[in-house]
């Protein structure tokens, strides 16, 4: 993915009611209540599908970047719902006359949990840039060594996709009647893409040792949760629970 395609999920950073680290935690508990959604229980999963349409809707989220994602992973979330329309063919109910088996059921649920789980971190991605992810993951008490990988790993992810892209570039420019497109060059272009990415890693971590750099990016003590973000992220739980428990 580009430098374009993983700005486009972030779009304009905005400011949030609580603090992000506590809607990191609804988040999470977000996504433990759907995933423990039964495997017939379609009601449930459309009930919690609610939360993530309600929060693009009111935060004016543009919708086509999350759209593209969901298209992207559609082939692997039909895959994994394919299975239960073979395996499990016993009618559950009859509608009109026609005979709904659980496997459809099941099915339909895995694909609604899986785009809800999907939605929901993308929504959240959309309003908060990833610096302030690793900063509330690091106000949440995460170990330094975790959070300052996760951020170097996407700052200079761009740099991976520009050099891939460019060696892409010159193999497709010296590959002439669908020659030099096989297995065995795309397995040596991996691995001098591997050598490459080390390479560099080595000379920007001996920059930011010259620079000072020791084991985190930020200096700053942690910022502790609020009373008022401790008064959401019990309000959300206690909602998420009642839902779970209605349907």
């Amino acid at each position: 993915m580009n430098r374009s395609g993983i700005e486009a999920i972030h779009g304009q950073p905005r400011p949030l009611p609580i603090g992000d680290g506590a809607a990191l935690i609804i988040l999470a508990l977000f996504i433990l209540f759907v995933t423990s959604i039964p495997k017939y229980d379609l009601a449930g999963a459309i009930a919690f599908a609610a939360f993530p349409l309600l929060l693009t809707t009111a935060s004016g989220i543009e919708l086509m970047p999350i759209l593209k994602r969901l298209v992207i992973t559609s082939p692997f979330i039909l895959f994994m719902a394919a299975g239960n329309l073979a395996f499990d063919r016993v009618p559950a109910v009859t509608i009109a006359g026609l005979a709904i088996t659980g496997g459809m059921i099941s099915a339909s649920v895995i694909v609604l949990k899986t785009v809800v789980t999907l939605v929901a971190p993308l929504s959240l991605m959309a309003v908060m840039p990833f610096h302030r992810f690793g900063m509330a993951l690091r106000n949440l008490r995460m170990p330094t060594v975790f959070v300052t990988q996760l951020l170097l790993v996407y700052r200079y992810s761009f740099l991976l996709a520009e050099e891939a892209a460019m060696m892409q570039k010159a193999r497709d420019l010296r590959s002439f009647g669908g020659r030099g497109k096989g297995p065995l060059v795309t397995a040596k272009l991996i691995g001098s893409l591997l050598i490459r990415t080390t390479a560099r890693a080595e000379r920007i971590y001996m920059a930011m040792s010259a620079r000072g750099f020791r084991t985190g990016l930020d200096s700053r003590p942690p910022i502790t949760i609020m009373p008022g973000d401790f008064v959401a992220i019990v309000s959300a739980a206690l909602l998420f629970a009642l839902v779970r428990h209605l349907f």
